[in-house]
């Protein structure tokens, strides 16, 4: 007999139960790290955020964390030398000058020249644990680069508060979360009993794939690195690349845009500058790091790889394995499978939902549940309609229908939103089958 296939997505919605942060912590968070303006007054993102408010048709719905970020990493290409070997400028720099670096690079050389070896004195921080450069950064990259990291660890902290789990310790088997934990273990018994389940998230924790290897039913999930819900403390796991192309009948839980939990290593075992990602025990803190990993996704576009994808910068870093076999694998789930869940995603990764639309297109007897209590605020419903209904070529064959109170059909059935919280949604689902 053959097995069904059920896909889930999973976006920061869907940990909220699980205290996981919001958006707006996040932003909160983003705006009160990391270094000051030269004034001493006003943290740099939070001067950011002011200035992107200024801008015409910016509100305060429009700039989160990953804005603020994206600036960053905008801001290190634009400084980066165009060769990772030369010291050319970078192309945008030659057509434009930037606003407000008197305000916002606030680091002085310690020692060497500016072509060789040198450190930042950067105001607030211990320059006794000042980094070195690598010899090809320019000033201004390496200080963005490090303010970067000082952000990414402030992020990690918070994803830890609810995400942490080892042999000795966990955040996620804790007394606190008995009753979500059961609810949604049950609930995947419920939907796939002895089908394939292909777990896919956009947030940074393992915490989902640890909840089924614990249950009574006794998942096995493949995560991409070969391991169970604990990875030893020394352990350094490399992504199994051939099984995440080749086992596709396999229980997965994929993190779409990275982990707290992998490395990146700006040097391969042949000490090459070519980055390698491995999976680790505890989580990573960026701003620890002695040596930033630096690559040129595009010609003359210098990113910082990290752990885990903030900011807009995704499809230039989801080019890198295993981000890019994990996106291949999620392509293809999408097309194939028998139902897609869609839970706490606000739908604004253009490359993840390039993969939702072309499985509306192809895949005709696909059934799509999207659960989100935000569907009908701010014309989240319409932003939705606009970037991923459209695709249907049953778009224009019905109009939405109200099945139940805050359940919402559309495109003929082929869609079902639920507007309401993941627990809510599954205490429901389990109720209406006598579970």
């Amino acid at each position: 007999m053959n097995k069904k296939r059920n896909v889930i997505l999973f976006g920061a919605g869907a940990v909220i139960d699980w205290s996981g942060p919001k958006t707006l912590d996040l932003t909160k968070t983003t705006r009160e790290g990391g270094f000051l303006t030269k004034s001493g007054k006003t943290r740099i993102t939070e001067f950011i955020y002011d200035k992107l408010l200024k801008v015409p048709g910016y509100s305060k719905d429009d700039i989160n964390f990953e804005t603020i970020i994206n600036v960053i990493e905008e801001l290190i290409v634009y400084y980066a030398n165009h060769g990772l070997r030369t010291k050319v400028p970078a192309l945008m720099k030659t057509f434009f000058s930037a606003n407000f670096e008197e305000e916002i690079l606030n680091f002085s050389i310690m020692g060497g020249e500016y072509y060789n070896m040198y450190k930042l004195h950067i105001p607030g921080k211990n320059d006794e644990w000042a980094l070195m450069n690598n010899g090809e950064e320019t000033p201004e990259q390496f200080f963005l680069q490090q303010l970067l990291a000082h952000l990414l660890t402030d992020i990690t902290i918070e994803i830890e508060h609810y995400a942490y789990h080892t042999a000795s310790k966990s955040n996620v088997l804790i007394e606190k979360n008995f009753e979500i934990n059961k609810l949604f273990q049950d609930w995947i018994n419920l939907i796939n009993g002895g089908d394939i389940l292909r777990m896919y998230t956009l947030n940074y924790d393992r915490n989902f794939k640890i909840l089924l290897n614990k249950s009574v039913y006794k998942y096995e999930v493949f995560e991409g690195f070969d391991c169970g819900d604990v990875v030893g403390y020394t352990d350094k796991l490399k992504p199994n690349i051939r099984r995440i192309l080749e086992d596709q009948n396999c229980h997965t839980y994929y993190n779409l845009h990275g982990s707290i939990f992998w490395r990146v290593e700006a040097l391969n075992q042949y000490q090459l500058e070519l980055p390698e990602y491995y999976l680790a025990c505890g989580a990573y803190l960026e701003q620890n790091t002695d040596k930033f990993p630096m690559f040129q996704s595009e010609k003359g576009k210098t990113v910082f790889l990290t752990n885990f994808i903030a900011g807009y910068q995704k499809t230039q870093r989801t080019i890198f394995s295993p981000f890019r076999q994990m996106q291949a694998a999620f392509d293809r789930d999408c097309t194939f499978c028998d139902k897609l869940f869609i839970i706490g995603y606000s739908f604004g990764d253009e490359h993840i939902n390039s993969s939702i639309r072309t499985a509306l297109q192809e895949n005709k007897n696909l059934k799509i549940e999207i659960i989100d209590p935000c569907f009908k605020q701010n014309e989240f419903d319409l932003t939705v309609m606009m970037k991923i209904f459209a695709a249907s070529d049953r778009m224009y064959t019905g109009f939405p229908t109200n099945v139940l109170e805050n359940v919402h059909g559309f495109l003929n059935g082929a869609v079902t939103v639920h507007a309401k919280t993941f627990k809510q949604y599954m205490i429901d689902t389990l109720n209406l089958n006598g579970l």
